[in-house]
């Protein structure tokens, strides 16, 4: 069967950002190989799965693992250098580390060595002091979140639940991995710095073991042992461990922050100084490869990058089963089933008092079932209970549901599980077997009948419920779907579909110039997600083409015209100019559309501007007399000018010549210069006229002569 290819593969996102390749999936998010287009490097893109866009909360937390990833920079630390939006794709862009996660690299090894381990554990530690230092908890460690490369880096990654220690949450709803929950998260008593350190301390006994302390197919009852057991030593599932590491993981892994490290640079010292102190058989002990007096190699990535990776279990992010007032509950069931079990049997026989002690604690294990915490406990305690038929006492059916809970998720045989014990819980089991025993020894045969009916009335009601929870938290959420081929109908078709898929239409409405108004465009989120029932589906409308009005354009000067008709994507057409009494020139007269009317984008107006007033002829005035001339150019609007001349062709008192002349045209108010005959000139003054030019060169040449003898003077 051929493997259907990833759309995603080829898409470049933002004009920048192409992705290559599949590289992982993950709960919340693809992740991708990619290239950076514009810097030319190799980059990881992670992308949101497209169902969770429309959930704000997990929208919200792939940002602030942005946010919180982008301001910390250190070696040990998985870089963020982006987080952007392209359409329905919301996503990261990630440093690329050609590597594998420390949970691949653990089970394809089996187990690592303690200086393997040590290795791994101080780069984290590396990381976490930088990620502390600026007030923020990760609050997801876990192997599927450390990278070893083929380089040896150790890398951190995933900040999608990390909280500033200030905001850490105390409510009731927690999102995490239960095999590496703190008991303080569990039991929403806050979380700090030390949250982490407990986590750290879970995977190093991880690295040395090659399993988690707690495992179990029901989630509450691996957070139970989180609050109530103590993690025991590695050295208890691989003989010959050195004791220096026994320390280090319980440090961390106390149930009370209080007595874990104050912080990792604590701890990371604290790790160098046990390596420091340690043999080097016992940093390579589990290495068969290493011959004596050899160190093994830097840890790397041992498994090729190429092959598939194949489908496994991993450790699941989600919501951490919530034990509200855990300790103090327990001692409240186990008083109440006390109570109740006094009550039942002073009712069978009013004079017996002196089995109430041993009722009670024979009652003990089924009471501390009814416990919100320990309803998984209880249920594997009566399933042990059931399948005995024979008359067992009390201290059997004891016996027996302690055997079934310690041993619950692990592979060891019933002995080697009960070498793995701590001294105190041995010390809490014999107490308990004891104390039913004597129970036992002092209650006769039918109040021992009475009492296993009800201890098994009661793990019966506790396995049901048990079952019920598992079942309704395993359900499969109810969904709908969004139809698919929606573009190109009518709203109304498309809003009905959506209703009839238990979903609520919110139409949006667009301009498109290619769609006619009222009919769809496209769905957000896109058709086939899955969303919950009654989720809204935003369905994007065309508006038709968009229309733009025409501004009012006239009384505006050109340039204001222009930029008018650009603002509202409009451009200018053709340009007249004309001449106007009235309008200023380079001002628009008229334009080809009238304000207000609706065109398309990118249409042009036609303009008519001023050239201001039009020039008026000047008229020919030449040969009438002056009053004549003088009343024909005021008639038209001009100014008159008079200049007197002699003329002997045109009588005193008429017109000789004008300026500007008849052919030309001249604005209004213009002045034109007329000039008037003298008549003849008489001879007499024209006489004078001739002496007084003689004299005036005679002066001009006495003038010139004295200048050149003073032009020789000089010269000798």
């Amino acid at each position: 069967m051929t493997a259907r290819r990833d759309p995603l593969i080829g898409t470049v996102l933002n004009d920048r950002y192409r992705i290559d390749a599949k590289i992982a999936r993950g709960g919340m998010a693809m992740v991708y190989r990619g290239t950076d287009l514009r810097l030319d490097r190799e980059i990881a893109i992670k992308v949101m799965h497209e169902h969770l866009i429309s959930d704000d909360t997990f929208v919200e937390r792939f940002r602030r693992e942005a946010i919180n990833a982008g301001r910390l920079t250190h070696p040990n630390l998985v870089a963020i250098h982006d987080q952007a939006r392209d359409g329905d794709i919301v996503y990261l862009v990630m440093e690329y580390l050609p590597s594998v996660t420390l949970r691949r690299e653990l089970k394809h090894r089996g187990t690592f060595t303690p200086r393997q381990a040590i290795v791994v554990l101080d780069a984290i530690l590396a990381a976490l002091e930088a990620v502390h230092s600026t007030g923020i908890i990760h609050r997801d460690l876990k192997p599927d979140n450390v990278l070893l490369g083929t380089d040896g880096q150790v890398k951190l990654a995933d900040f999608g639940l990390a909280r500033a220690v200030t905001t850490a949450t105390t409510t009731k709803t927690l999102i995490g991995t239960v095999g590496y929950v703190a008991p303080e998260l569990v039991t929403r008593a806050g979380a700090d710095a030390r949250t982490d350190l407990y986590t750290v301390g879970i995977m190093f006994y991880e690295m040395l073991t090659g399993a988690q302390p707690y495992t179990d197919e029901v989630p509450i009852q691996v957070a139970y042992r989180h609050v109530h057991d103590t993690v025991p030593p590695p050295s208890d599932v691989v003989a010959r461990l050195s004791p220096r590491l026994d320390a280090l993981v319980l440090w961390a892994t106390s149930k009370d922050p209080e007595d874990r490290p104050a912080d990792a640079a604590e701890f990371r010292l604290a790790l160098a100084e046990a390596r420091a102190e340690m043999s080097e058989a016992e940093l390579d002990l589990g290495d068969p490869q290493i011959a004596a007096g050899e160190h093994s190699p830097v840890l790397t990535a041992s498994i090729d990058l190429g092959e598939e990776v194949p489908k496994e279990k991993r450790s699941r992010t989600d919501e951490i089963p919530y034990l509200e007032g855990e300790e103090d509950d327990t001692e409240d069931a186990a008083a109440d089933g006390a109570d109740t079990d006094d009550d039942v049997d002073d009712a069978a026989d009013p004079d017996d008092v002196d089995d109430k002690d041993d009722a009670a604690g024979a009652a003990t294990i089924a009471a501390s079932g009814a416990g919100v915490a320990g309803a998984g406990a209880a249920a594997v305690a009566a399933s042990g209970a059931k399948d005995d038929s024979t008359a067992a006492s009390a201290s059997d059916d004891s016996a027996d549901a302690d055997e079934s809970n310690d041993s619950s998720g692990e592979e060891d045989s019933d002995d080697e599980q009960e070498s793995k014990d701590s001294e105190s819980d041995r010390h809490d089991k014999a107490a308990v077997v004891a104390g039913s025993a004597a129970a036992s020894a002092g209650a006769s045969p039918a109040k021992r009948r009475r009492r296993r009916v009800l201890t098994g009335l009661v793990a019966v009601v506790a396995v049901l419920a048990l079952v019920a929870w598992f079942v309704v938290a395993n359900l499969p959420a109810p969904t709908s779907i969004v139809p698919g081929e929606l573009a190109g109908k009518p709203v109304e078709e498309v809003t009905s579909q959506l209703e009839d898929n238990d979903l609520k239409a919110e139409p949006k409405e667009v301009f498109d110039d290619k769609v006619p108004a009222g009919t769809v465009i496209g769905t957000e989120p896109v058709s086939g997600a899955e969303l919950a029932p009654d989720s809204s589906v935003t369905v994007v409308v065309s508006k038709g083409e968009e229309k733009f009005a025409v501004p009012k354009l006239e009384g505006m000067s050109r340039d204001e015209a222009e930029g008018a008709l650009k603002k509202v994507n409009l451009e200018v057409g053709k340009v007249d100019e004309e001449f106007s009494d009235t309008v200023a020139k380079d001002t628009v007269i008229s334009a080809s559309q009238k304000p207000g009317k609706k065109l398309s984008k990118g249409e042009k107006i036609d303009l008519v501007v001023s050239k201001g007033v039009a020039p008026i002829p000047v008229p020919n005035v030449e040969g009438l007399t002056f009053d004549a001339a003088y009343a024909t150019l005021a008639k038209r609007g001009f100014r008159v000018g008079k200049d007197e001349v002699f003329s002997d062709d045109v009588p005193k008192g008429k017109v000789v010549s004008q300026f500007p002349k008849s052919t030309e045209s001249k604005p209004a108010n213009s002045l034109i210069i007329v000039r008037v005959s003298k008549g003849k000139e008489k001879k007499e003054d024209s006489e004078k006229k001739d002496d007084k030019k003689d004299e005036k060169k005679k002066d001009d040449d006495k003038d010139k002569k004295s200048d050149d003898k003073k032009d020789e003077d000089k010269d000798k």
